[in-house]
Formats: C-alpha cells, structure tokens, sequence
C-alpha cells in the first residue's frame, strides 16, 4: 500500500493505516506521502481470505477489505500492489482496477 494522498505526488497529510484478519492485527503503521508500508501471508484453499483496513487521514476514517480472496487472487498472484487515494484504493497491475471506499 502507496500512501498516495498528495497533491499531484508532492506534499499530502500522513496515512494511517491499520489491518486485520479475523486471526490477525497487523498493528497501526504511519506512513508520508509515497511511502508504502507491506506485509505477507498466505491465502487459505477456500479462497475466503481476507485482510481488511482502516485508513485514516486529517479528520477523514476509511475502510477498504485490502485483500479478499474471491476478489483478489487472480489478479494479484504472489503480489498485490494497492495505491491509497482521497476516493479509494486502486489495485495495480496488469489491469488497474479502483475501488471506492466501504
């Protein structure tokens, strides 16, 4: 995950973001503008995994499921590349898809 909430990749408020799973925390992590923060795991056989997130901002408080098996594992094989944006999160790839927040 990109924190890409700046003005035009320039200056932007600092991302904070927070992940989970039903059996994991993935802790809170700060990031600045351009600055990415990751983390691995491996996906069940069910295709059910799931990882999702709050993303916070001056006085803004998002959410987006990061990684949802049945909408991701095509798409992202070994690796999922997502960009943070004031009106969602884009997955990148062979195909750019963006989502809009929950």
């Amino acid at each position: 995950m990109t924190n890409c909430l700046g003005n035009k990749g320039k200056s932007g408020p600092l991302l904070t973001v927070h992940c989970k799973s039903k059996e994991d925390d993935l802790g809170v992590h700060n990031l600045a503008v351009n600055k990415n923060y990751h983390f691995k795991f491996q996906t069940n056989i069910w295709r059910s995994t799931l990882f999702f997130c709050s993303f916070k901002w001056n006085t803004q408080v998002k959410r987006f499921d990061i990684f949802d098996g049945l909408r991701d594992i095509d798409e992202c094989h070994y690796q999922c590349n997502w960009t943070i944006k004031v009106d969602g999160a884009c997955r990148l790839g062979e195909k750019i898809a963006c989502f809009p927040w929950k």
